[in-house]
């Protein structure tokens, strides 16, 4: 796309997608690896990982599935949208993940089908892990209890399943809801934002990995990104690559602190300016240090104008509009990935 040409950029920096080439081995996720990979290593029952939306839940469960080695385990990865199911439809998809071609149309029968096919799992030497991600779509009268009573299914006095849960603060509140089932729980993880240098360093190599300079991020741009993404680093893609079409429309080769400010306020995640909203320099026009937020998002407006119809004195606009990678999925659907 043009405004990637525009800053040198081979490839699109700021997708939000678990793009294992572009890994950023970062303190949080590597702490939560860490932790969950113990557990079902030590094949404990329940491992639960709470994080915000952007936090990194899904590359950090992906990446524990990746480590899983297939003579050892019997690992398999769902992901569930909200609305997508109930009880009985979760277990009758594990079924199918299993290798059940015929998922029997009542519970009992179904569950006998599950222990008959992990049994076998066992017997092969290996041990099962299911890693159900979203999982706060779960968060339902009886829904989170059935794929959990999974847990109840013993070969040998040994369990048969292991099973991580990875979902937001709605997931976390079913189960204080369930004093029960909140004791079922073996190991709880909850993901921490990044810290500032963390943040920099994370911009600064996917930057990188996209075969540009990091130096197109002016650091209180990546300070901005960091405190206005909470320092999640799906919030800070999502930000960043506004903030970068941003600089795009206005001439910049840079992106500046006022560019992730307007990302900021028309994304509407929140009506407040930031602690210290105002940019290194100030837009044209302007009386200088005491320019409020709203003045500054103005003023931007008056020189994203003035760039706009002046002839052939800043790269136009491409008519596709900025990357679109992180559009909503549709209701009521649960995509499945299986890893072999």
């Amino acid at each position: 796309m043009e405004h990637l040409h525009h800053f040198q950029l081979s490839d699109d920096p700021f997708r939000n997608e678990p793009m294992m080439r572009a890994l950023f081995e970062a303190g949080p996720q590597e702490d939560a690896l860490r932790r969950l990979e113990r557990s079902v290593r030590q094949a404990r029952g329940l491992s639960v990982l709470i994080g915000a939306s952007g936090s990194g839940k899904t590359i950090t469960v992906r990446r524990l599935l990746d480590r899983l080695e297939d003579d050892v385990f019997e690992a398999g990865m769902m992901v569930v949208l909200n609305g997508a199911a109930d009880a009985y439809w979760m277990l009758k998809r594990y079924a199918v993940q299993l290798g059940i071609e015929e998922p029997a149309t009542e519970r009992e029968g179904l569950i006998a089908q599950i222990y008959e096919s992990l049994a076998i799992i066992r017997e092969d030497g290996r041990h099962a892990i299911l890693i159900i991600d979203d999982a706060h779509a779960l968060a339902q009268p009886n829904a989170l209890a059935e794929i959990c009573g999974l847990l109840k299914l013993e070969y040998e006095e040994r369990r048969l399943l292991s099973l991580v849960l990875a979902g937001s603060e709605k997931l976390a509140d079913a189960f204080r809801r369930d004093p029960v089932l909140a004791h079922q729980v073996d190991v709880r993880v909850e993901l921490e934002p990044f810290g500032q240098d963390e943040s920099a360093a994370y911009l600064q190599h996917r930057i990188q990995q996209a075969g540009g300079n990091p130096s197109i991020l002016e650091a209180a741009a990546m300070t901005a990104l960091r405190d206005l993404g909470d320092g999640y680093p799906g919030r800070m893609n999502t930000l960043a690559d506004n903030a970068l079409f941003e600089a795009f429309l206005c001439g910049r080769t840079e992106m500046a602190r006022v560019d992730v400010q307007r990302a900021h306020a028309d994304l509407g995640w929140a009506a407040g300016a930031p602690a210290d909203p105002q940019p290194e320099t100030a837009p044209e026009g302007s009386s200088g240090s005491n320019v409020s937020f709203e003045d500054t998002l103005s003023g931007l407006d008056e020189e994203l104008a003035g760039v706009l119809n002046s002839a052939g004195s800043a790269p136009q606009a491409p008519t596709d509009g900025p990357p679109k990678d992180d559009l909503p999925e549709p209701e009521d659907l649960l995509v499945e990935l299986v890893e072999d």
